[in-house]
Formats: structure tokens, sequence, C-alpha cells
């Protein structure tokens, strides 16, 4: 999906009330890939510092990874029921969590049968690069994306977590704008996991 088309899905996606529907606005809002949503769990979770640490078995590269929530995520994940289960999104299946194709399938029902759930990492970077001034290496890490070089790797020892913060905040910023250019939440009902949330 283009990036200049992501607002009016996200949009479609805040009117909708299913758990389906929160999970593709996790998956946006966080970078994350489709398995780190899946399963993630709340014990991952700190909603005050408004962090998400998967441990290095969580991982492609089985590194431990952090990734910092911008507000509008750390508002959905607060929205949510806690179940009894430690995933956030629970499911019936052998797997305990939600099933892979929800969200694919939740994309096809809406009519947008060419986005799948991985294409919003590609979204999310086509946007760095065309739209921001972060530099390549923050948005590449945004992704948990290794880095190709090997000079460059051993000299960046830090996970830049305050960049990524401010990247992933203006990312959500832009992604929650609604096509006339207003936070989609703005002056409507915010529909999380079913219970109708008032922004005004």
């Amino acid at each position: 999906m283009h990036w200049q088309n992501l607002p009016e899905l996200m949009s479609k996606l805040a009117q909708d009330s299913s758990r389906d529907a929160v999970v593709a606005r996790l998956l946006v809002l966080t970078g994350a890939r489709s398995h780190m949503i899946r399963f993630a769990q709340w014990s991952e979770i700190d909603l005050v510092a408004g962090i998400w640490a998967l441990p290095a078995e969580r991982m492609k590269m089985r590194k431990p990874f952090t990734i910092p929530l911008p507000v509008q995520a750390v508002e959905i994940l607060k929205s949510l029921p806690r179940m009894d289960s430690p995933y956030l999104f629970p499911g019936k299946g052998k797997s305990g969590a939600i099933h892979a194709n929800a969200v694919r399938n939740l994309l096809h029902k809406l009519g947008h049968t060419d986005i799948t759930r991985h294409g919003f990492r590609s979204t999310f970077r086509d946007w760095c690069a065309e739209k921001t001034q972060y530099a390549n290496e923050v948005a590449e890490m945004a992704l948990a994306h290794t880095v190709a070089n090997k000079v460059e790797a051993a000299y960046r020892r830090g996970d830049m977590l305050d960049k990524r913060r401010s990247l992933m905040q203006d990312w959500a910023e832009y992604a929650t704008q609604s096509p006339q250019g207003t936070d989609v939440t703005d002056g409507h009902q915010d529909v999380v996991s079913g219970a109708i949330k008032s922004t005004a």
C-alpha cells in the first residue's frame, strides 16, 4: 500500500470494533512483523514506559528488541480486555493465539486484496524515505533490520531508542490522520475491541 493511502485505511479500521481491526492498527503503528503481534504477550508490554520488549527467542535474528510505543498504540493497548491468556490476542487454535490469516482476511473483506499484513512495513519504510529526514539506520532499526555493513554494525552499539521513539510517534501521527488531514479520533468515537471510547 502506498503511504498516501494509509490514513484512509486507518480511518476505516478505527471505526471497526473487531479484534482483527485492532491487530491491524497495531501492526501499522508499531512496524512489527505479523508474528510479533500475533504472539505478543502482556509480560512484554510496559504501558507506563511505553515500550514493548521482545525477548531474543521471539525475534528473527535471535536478539532481544525493544519497540517504542507511540501514544496511539498505548491507548489502544490500555483499552484491550485482559483475557485468561498470556497473549494480547488469544485464539482458539493449537497456538493459543489469534489465527495467522486474521488480518489478511479482514483486509480482503474491506476490499484491500492488494495489501498484505507484511506490506505495512514496506509502507512505513517508503514513508520514512520520502517524507522524513530521519537517518536510514534509524528507519532500519525501527524495523528490526540488521546492518549489512560489519564496520557500521561494530560502531553502532546503542539501540537508538530515543530516535526511534520520535520516529514512531511521527509515523503514528501521520497514520492516524483522516484523509482530510486531521486525526481520525478527533471528534469521533474510537472503537477498540468492541468497546466505544470517547475521545472528545
